[in-house]
């Protein structure tokens, strides 16, 4: 499985400003819901290296062409890794939020 999602120790998520850490999720849930976008996107992951492996048939390396199907494979799985890391942020946005209203603290 192609890993969309810097480790969890790499990335900046912990509480953010304002947040209280008793509201904050673990690195443990942190880490499954990794796991399940990654797999979520994984037919996505597999559809564009099925294009390039397709663009490349026939090229040498080293032309035009070849780099050409590089380049629209890096920036594919560049996008993939996008919509990953929004879906990181915004589904930890929500369990925090969800936690503090279970902790009947005051949001926003």
């Amino acid at each position: 499985m192609t890993t969309l999602l810097a480790p969890i120790a790499e990335q900046n998520v912990g509480p953010a400003p304002g947040i209280d850490e008793d509201v904050e999720p673990d690195a443990q849930w942190k880490e499954a819901l990794k796991k399940r976008i990654e797999q979520g996107l994984q037919s996505m992951v597999d559809k564009v290296r099925q294009e390039r492996d397709t663009g490349l048939r026939g090229l040498r390396e080293g032309t035009r062409e070849y780099e050409g199907v590089i380049r629209a494979y890096n920036a594919s799985m560049d996008r993939v890794r996008r919509i990953a890391e929004e879906q990181f942020s915004q589904e930890l946005k929500i369990a925090r939020f969800e936690r503090s209203l279970a902790l009947g603290k005051e949001v926003e």
